[in-house]
């Protein structure tokens, strides 16, 4: 991982409404076909867990969750954090030596690409309406989807309906992070 300083250093609470930024979240982009025997059972096999086929759907472990993010395309996310300026995750090698270096598919770390905020409360779907043209009510539990905010490309993770994470681009984050603060102060 890089040496980074997040633009983020707090936590914001409102009237029924919470938002952080999660840090040093190791995140990984992993790419192959998901009908292929060989890569599926070998993911299958390093990760304990399958594959989501289904965009959008997400399968959840103690240690990581795996969002399919498109045709054979997943996103690896891990469930805890590391140290800050880690320069290693095990997973990533693990993977990159059984599946990109046998050319069973691709193996990104993307961990310093992208940044997670956390969002909690009773009215998340109320802010996050208010620049989106996605409909938050059709998102179910444990569940993902692509879409803008604020003219930005964000991935949603839907845990419950008080509870979602937005993974966005980490050189948007700071203005995201503005535009909801704002956004849930007017709530």
């Amino acid at each position: 991982m890089l040496e980074k300083t997040s633009p983020i250093n707090e936590v914001k609470n409102f009237n029924n409404f919470s938002m952080c930024e999660k840090k040093s979240v190791p995140k990984i982009n992993l790419r192959g076909n998901g009908n292929n025997k060989d890569f599926s059972s070998k993911v299958g096999k390093i990760l304990g867990i399958i594959l989501p086929l289904e965009v959008g759907k997400i399968t959840i472990k103690e240690e990581i969750s795996i969002i399919c993010t498109g045709p054979n395309e997943w996103l690896v996310i891990s469930n805890n954090t590391v140290e800050e300026n880690a320069n290693s995750f095990e997973l990533e090698n693990i993977l990159y030596e059984n599946v990109s270096k046998k050319d069973l598919g691709a193996v990104t770390n993307v961990t310093d690409q992208f940044t997670i905020l956390s969002l909690k409360g009773s009215n998340i779907n109320e802010i996050l309406s208010k620049s989106s043209p996605f409909n938050f009510d059709t998102l179910l539990d444990n569940s993902s989807t692509q879409t803008l905010l604020n003219n930005i490309d964000i991935t949603i993770v839907k845990r419950n309906n008080e509870n979602m994470d937005l993974l966005v681009r980490r050189s948007f984050s700071e203005h995201l992070w503005d535009w909801i603060k704002d956004s849930a102060s007017l709530n």
